[in-house]
């Protein structure tokens, strides 16, 4: 009996690890698609910006966010 509720015991805390892997999985998922939208939206109005120096902190910013992505991917 006692052996019985020890495997149920060590079952719900393997059920809670894996929904938590999941959750942090979904975030992750979340944040890199919020970067590759941020990426887009950058690289667009670099396209259409006249001005150098916008496009030159544009550029900046997309190359940080850019590495943050990258990074990301490393540790996943």
């Amino acid at each position: 009996m006692k052996l019985l509720k020890i495997l149920e015991k060590a079952k719900k805390y393997l059920l809670l690890i894996e929904e938590k892997e999941d959750i942090k999985e979904k975030k992750v998922e979340k944040l890199r698609d919020k970067l590759e939208d941020k990426i887009s939206k950058l690289e667009k109005k670099i396209r259409s910006t006249k001005d150098q120096e916008e496009k030159l902190k544009l550029k900046e910013e997309r190359e940080l966010l850019k590495n943050f992505r990258k990074q990301l991917k490393e540790k996943n």
